[in-house]
């Protein structure tokens, strides 16, 4: 096996492992601690060109999709090594710049064989099989677009006094906390009911469960979470 081969992923036993079983193979690997995206891209942009093996589960702050293009944009390949099943995710991955996906109990004579096929540049993804998963990450990313679309009508002032209902924060809390009157947010909350057409504060709050409105990041938030379902 030749090329560089950097695994990243916050499990150091797996990633470990997985050095491990490379390097009999006669793979040059270093195991990458994803402590931030500086640091990651950082590794990989010293070890380009290399084959990056990315988890996507990389801790509470940071998600492996995010990092996929950014890797592939400073010049290495990227297969994914991840516990996550969904085709949707699968298929964003493959958007994202990903030459591969595989699962974690992916068998090590596979991994090691899949290694190669990317490090020389072959297309190692069935053209069916990509087709079906780019096909499952449109299909997801637009019913989740069509579950939020009501929210979009919501002003930022409604959008944040819905985040505070389903912080369970009554309205006099909501009107101390943003110096206005209680009457201010009674109509206000009358107004998100209205928009999203619903009759009460724990139905409202129940919708924006289900849509994944609440998972996503407050304006002005460093946070991102969902992408990968919401796309860019």
């Amino acid at each position: 096996m030749t090329g560089s081969v950097l695994v990243v992923d916050d499990h150091v036993l797996f990633a470990q492992s997985v050095s491990y079983a490379l390097e009999t193979g006669g793979a040059v690997v270093e195991v990458v601690t994803p402590s931030s995206a500086a640091a990651v891209l950082d590794a990989c942009r010293s070890a380009a060109p290399a084959t990056v093996l990315l988890d996507l589960h990389l801790g509470d702050d940071l998600d492996g999709l995010d990092l996929i293009e950014p890797i592939v944009s400073v010049g290495c390949r990227v297969l994914v090594l991840t516990g996550e099943q969904g085709d949707d995710v699968w298929g964003t991955a493959l958007e994202q710049g990903a030459s591969v996906v595989l699962p974690k109990d992916v068998d090590v004579d596979e991994l090691a064989r899949t290694v190669r096929r990317v490090q020389t540049g072959e297309d190692v993804v069935d053209p069916g099989r990509r087709h079906a998963l780019l096909a499952a990450a449109r299909h997801t990313r637009a019913g989740v677009a069509e579950r939020l679309a009501v929210f979009e009508h919501l002003t930022p002032r409604e959008a944040e006094v819905l985040r505070h209902l389903a912080a369970g924060l009554p309205a006099a809390a909501i009107a101390s906390s943003a110096h206005v009157s209680e009457a201010t947010v009674r109509t206000q909350i009358r107004a998100v009911l209205s928009k999203l057409g619903v009759q009460s504060q724990l139905q409202a709050v129940a919708a924006a469960r289900r849509a994944g409105w609440l998972d996503r990041p407050e304006p002005g938030s460093a946070r991102r979470v969902g992408r990968r379902l919401l796309g860019r």
